[in-house]
């Protein structure tokens, strides 16, 4: 039996494992549960709905940014937004951000969750 392995907190898939039907709630941690897929399921693309226990496709999130000298904004973000940049990292608590940067140079902005919005990478140039 496949099953996706979610938390039940936030709907985020956390692995795929294939197991015996009677051994499945053993792969279950506290916090998690599991729905049945098939074979070659993306569990990056998608992720479980609280609200009715359905697999549903993740979202594109429809981020802008704007550069004013050695800062950059992102708007279009929800709460709870994961900005990786360089090796550091912060979480959302509004629908926007600013990174400010000591060097002009083009950089990658990894954006993660929330959990029903797909994971990509900006790339901004800022030019000071």
């Amino acid at each position: 039996m496949i099953v996706a392995i979610y938390c039940e907190l936030t709907g985020a898939i956390l692995r795929v494992t294939d197991c015996p039907e009677d051994h499945v709630e053993m792969q279950c941690g506290e916090h998690e549960g599991y729905v049945e897929v098939e074979a070659g399921f993306d569990d990056a693309a998608h992720y479980v709905d609280l609200a009715d226990g359905q697999i549903k496709p993740k979202q594109h999130r429809d981020a802008r940014v704007a550069v004013e000298g050695l800062t950059a904004t992102i708007t279009g973000l929800e709460p709870g937004t994961l900005l990786a940049m360089n090796g550091h990292q912060m979480v959302t608590t509004s629908d926007s951000a600013q990174l400010d940067v000591d060097v002009p140079g083009t950089y990658q902005i990894k954006l993660v969750g929330p959990a029903w919005r797909l994971d990509e990478t900006l790339e901004v140039t800022i030019d000071g």
